[in-house]
């Protein structure tokens, strides 16, 4: 299994949803939408994704580490850029060979291959995400089909456990009004 640091603006400009200069709200919401994209595609695996965000100019009581449905957020407060963070997560990662960088910066990319973790760039996580998806959709397809009908196996056990029912008192009115085969 993976662990996956990803670089949240990076990621966010690569699925179009950030273009030009926006404001803080808009980022907020871009943030947002990108942290439940990623919870859905994650899923139960949700903690094991870091997501890192730029955050030079947060208010001063945003805390630089949030929870958000299992999902690690991590904003860099002050003059620490997201990629500084990020490479500092990489170096101190005790199993770099099971860490997914996810940016397209290249210096993101060489500083986790250096490490031996894996990289990849935002555009192609999203074809990974997209490839991953289509897969556990195929995968359902191998479960066995509702039947809607019984075997001739069920069919004789459940005419063995109501035999007799029409010498029943209480059933005799129901046998008589419909024409039951004996």
């Amino acid at each position: 299994m993976h662990a996956y640091v990803i670089d949240g603006y990076n990621l966010l400009h690569a699925m179009g949803i950030l273009l030009g200069k926006v404001r803080a709200p808009e980022l907020a919401r871009a943030r947002l939408r990108l942290q439940e994209f990623l919870v859905a595609a994650f899923g139960e695996q949700a903690g094991e994704v870091t997501v890192v965000f730029d955050a030079a100019r947060a208010p001063p009581k945003v805390p630089r580490e949030q929870t958000y449905k299992g999902l690690t957020i991590l904003l860099a407060v002050g003059q620490q850029e997201a990629d500084d963070l990020i490479e500092g997560l990489i170096a101190h990662h005790s199993a770099p060979k099971q860490l997914m960088v996810v940016s397209s910066d290249h210096r993101l990319q060489t500083a986790a291959r250096r490490k031996g973790a894996q990289a990849i760039g935002s555009t192609e996580f999203l074809d990974f995400l997209e490839r991953r998806r289509q897969g556990s959709r195929e995968a359902g397809r191998d479960e066995p089909e509702k039947k809607d009908h019984l075997s001739e196996q069920e069919i004789n056990d459940w005419l063995q456990e109501f035999s007799g029912l029409e010498k029943e008192p209480d059933l005799k009115d129901a046998f008589e009004r419909y024409d039951f085969e004996e």
